[in-house]
């Protein structure tokens, strides 16, 4: 049994190629003898393999995926709805795009992680090549004046070299968190745990509410779109979201649709969406064009996550060069103001 989960864009390949199999009428377990011979081998190609044996055992798909255990259980239990409901190729459609559309959201806020990571290992080789060539060039100069003037000027330098150590140390410290953190994020119950915090630090929980928006609203739209009732839609969805405010908003609109309130309603009771998008959805339910409002909302919140994203770099860039040019003026003015007293001491 394969343990490691596939990623974003396995599984989108997988539901793509699914669809593809079931619209040609091909029997499934042939399918996904197919689909491993055109895997490239590695995970993919196991994951495959194992599909076509349980397959072939007379399993059912979702089965298949879940003996796996390569894909999320939103995935697997999206896929029984869909089996159970008559309508497994809308939902393997469904699936393709929404997790090709993860995986695009999650190389931009890689993108956005990077962007710092690489500023601050700059900064870093920056305050190296000070300490190793810039200080001690300085101090080789001071050395070549008389006693009592390299005297006054040799707490400078001590202190330049002071200073840049420990930039260079806080610096050195801020990376291998940073690594440590990337590391452990790719384990599925620390990354929830990561998640969470973010979504209830001061500092990033306006722009993770953005993402887990745009999560939920991706979901919604392709679940709805696929025919699954309100109710159980809203139980799938759960399966995606880490923050617990969301979830636990989740779970009221959920007692709400189950008691019996229009989906909108609950929607807009339970601020799962901003107010404009509720009363869209409204309007769009007794028009009949509920599917098209959730995929405009499902459109929308995506860009929003966008520029979240763009935003977030177009910030954290300039704040680091910003910093690392006072950083280096200040490391620079500490050795070169004793000169400047020399030299005018001098003239």
């Amino acid at each position: 049994m394969s343990k490691k989960k596939l990623t974003n864009d396995e599984i989108s390949f997988f539901c793509e190629q699914l669809s593809l199999v079931i619209n040609a009428g091909i029997p499934l377990v042939e399918g996904a003898e197919m689909i491993a011979e055109n895997a490239g081998g590695g995970r993919a190609t196991e994951v495959a393999e194992e599909m076509t044996a349980s397959l072939a055992d007379n399993k059912t798909l979702f089965e298949a995926m879940d003996n796996t255990g390569a894909f999320p259980q939103y995935a697997v239990n999206m896929v029984k709805i869909g089996t159970l409901s008559g309508r497994l190729d809308d939902v393997l459609k469904g699936l393709s795009e929404y997790y090709e559309q993860t995986a695009d959201r999650m190389r931009t806020v890689r993108s956005a992680v990077m962007h710092p990571f690489i500023l601050i290992s700059m900064m870093a080789v920056v305050m190296i090549v000070l300490i190793i060539q810039v200080i001690p060039m300085f101090s080789d100069i001071f050395g070549q004046f008389n006693s009592t003037v390299s005297e006054s000027v040799s707490a400078s330098v001590r202190y330049a070299y002071v200073m840049a150590g420990a930039i260079l140390a806080v610096l050195c410290v801020l990376l291998v968190i940073s690594a440590v953190i990337a590391l452990l994020a790719k384990i599925p119950s620390v990354r929830k745990k990561l998640a969470s915090f973010a979504s209830s630090f001061v500092l990033t929980r306006k722009s993770a509410g953005v993402f887990t928006q745009a999560k939920f609203a991706n979901a919604m739209s392709m679940m709805v779109s696929s025919g699954i009732e309100a109710s159980m839609a809203l139980e799938n969805a759960k399966l995606l979201i880490d923050d617990k405010a969301m979830t636990k908003r989740i779970d009221e609109c959920h007692d709400k649709v189950v008691e019996g309130a229009p989906f909108a309603d609950a929607l807009n009771e339970t601020d799962l969406l901003p107010k404009i998008y509720s009363r869209s959805l409204k309007m769009s339910y007794r028009s009949g064009s509920f599917d098209e409002a959730w995929k405009r909302i499902s459109d929308r919140c995506s860009e929003e996550a966008d520029i979240t994203s763009e935003n977030l770099v177009g910030f954290i860039e300039p704040v680091l060069i910003a910093i690392m040019a006072v950083m280096i003026g200040a490391i620079l003015l500490t050795v070169m103001l004793p000169m400047l007293d020399i030299m005018s001491s001098l003239g």
